[in-house]
């Protein structure tokens, strides 16, 4: 049994950093495992529901419905039938056809962000691009800011949400050439250790739910 986004009660507790930073490396390596394939699997969907969260909040990617499969050679294609969902879709996708492992990288830097910020991308469903949801982290989300909606964490933990949120924005970059490839990004995770001072992990119920009820923060 899966639970949506909304099927989620009210009363379920908001999600602690550690969680959320286990959640952000648990998709990188899924998604480091489906690019570093012999024939490499490109998702063209990744998004809050189709991430699955098991009951020791575990992420796992679902949803393979748009999946393109690369031969060892090829690093690109273009399609001239664009499909996928409004505010994850990578603008060279979006408006060109153009396919690549990038455009993954695209719609990954979009969910860091949103579990990384508790907030949600693209609340309008007929928007197309998320470039005011990237403008207003950017803006908005500075150190003083992550430090008074993380009010618990220590400098450790902050320099974590820091560096997530930096790591989101690269990946969402326009010009698909500067998005990092999946092997740095694990890197640059791996190297953060885990937070001692933020590591309640809340009550989660034994079926798998969707990823999209991570908004709002862990009130001490």
């Amino acid at each position: 049994v899966t639970k949506t986004a909304e099927a989620v009660p009210s009363a379920e507790p908001a999600i602690d950093w550690s969680t959320r930073f286990k959640i952000i490396k648990g998709i990188c390596q899924g998604l480091l495992f489906l690019h570093k394939l012999d024939i490499p699997i490109i998702h063209m969907d990744l998004k809050p529901e189709n991430i699955l969260l098991d009951e020791n909040m575990v992420p796992k990617i679902a949803d393979f419905g748009l999946s393109r499969v690369f031969g060892q050679e090829q690093t690109r294609l273009y399609t001239q039938t664009v499909v996928g969902s409004y505010g994850y879709m990578a603008p060279e996708y979006l408006y060109r056809g153009e396919i690549s492992t990038q455009s993954d990288i695209y719609s990954l830097g979009l969910l860091i962000l949103e579990i990384s910020i508790g907030e949600q991308n693209c609340k309008d469903k007929n928007q197309p691009s998320a470039r005011n949801f990237i403008d207003k982290v950017r803006e908005e989300w500075t150190l003083e800011h992550i430090a008074s909606k993380y009010a618990s964490l220590d400098t450790e933990g902050l320099h974590q949400v820091k560096i997530c949120i930096e790591l989101g924005l690269k990946c969402a970059e326009i010009d698909r050439r500067v998005r990092p490839p999946i092997e740095e990004i694990v890197d640059t995770l791996n190297g953060l250790r885990a937070n001692e001072m933020a590591n309640e992990v809340p009550h989660a119920s034994s079926v798998s739910k969707k990823m999209g009820f991570l908004g709002g923060f862990k009130k001490k």
